[in-house]
């Protein structure tokens, strides 16, 4: 428990500070964790290469690792210079928040955020089927959560597409 308090003291979780509503986006950290260390079984298709790659990339977003362009300029300022910003909106630096707030990637975003909600809200009603149970009421609750839609004072959609899962997810 101590290295997580440390944890969360990094400036780059922030943003959990930022959340408009604590109490209806509960990050529960066992679930967050128990995700970011999940390793699925892959088909044939999948090559141990891809697999690296996709839990690399958890990793990444989560500890806000991503390649970006303020990120590059810091790392090799001899390639990128100080004038250089986002190549969607071109009037932003593009450090790591900004590659989900962009108002250019905001619609594409919110594509993914519902695509992922759908299959989400399909997933749990085949589990309802399946045990002949009635999970209506859970479905409604997630989503009525504030993490599915993209906005600059909506701290929880960026919590979400980090890894940052809320309490919420467990009550199904």
């Amino acid at each position: 428990m101590l290295y997580m308090k440390d944890l969360l003291e990094l400036s780059r979780f922030r943003f959990l500070s930022l959340l408009a509503d604590p109490s209806s986006y509960v990050v529960n950290w066992a679930l967050t964790w128990h995700t970011l260390l999940f390793q699925p079984k892959h088909d044939v298709s999948f090559t141990q290469a891809n697999v690296f790659l996709h839990y690399m990339m958890k990793f990444q977003l989560f500890l806000e690792d991503l390649p970006t362009l303020e990120s590059l300029k810091r790392l090799r300022p001899d390639l990128y210079i100080d004038i250089l910003t986002c190549r969607s909106c071109e009037d932003q630096l593009e450090d790591f928040m900004h590659l989900f707030m962009c108002k250019k990637r905001r619609v594409k975003l919110q594509q993914i955020l519902n695509s992922y909600l759908r299959h989400l809200t399909i997933k749990i009603a085949e589990a309802g089927d399946n045990a002949n149970r009635d999970f209506s009421l859970q479905i409604d609750r997630i989503v009525s959560l504030p993490c599915w839609s993209f906005s600059s004072s909506n701290w929880s959609s960026y919590s979400l597409v980090r890894g940052c899962l809320p309490s919420a997810f467990l009550d199904v």
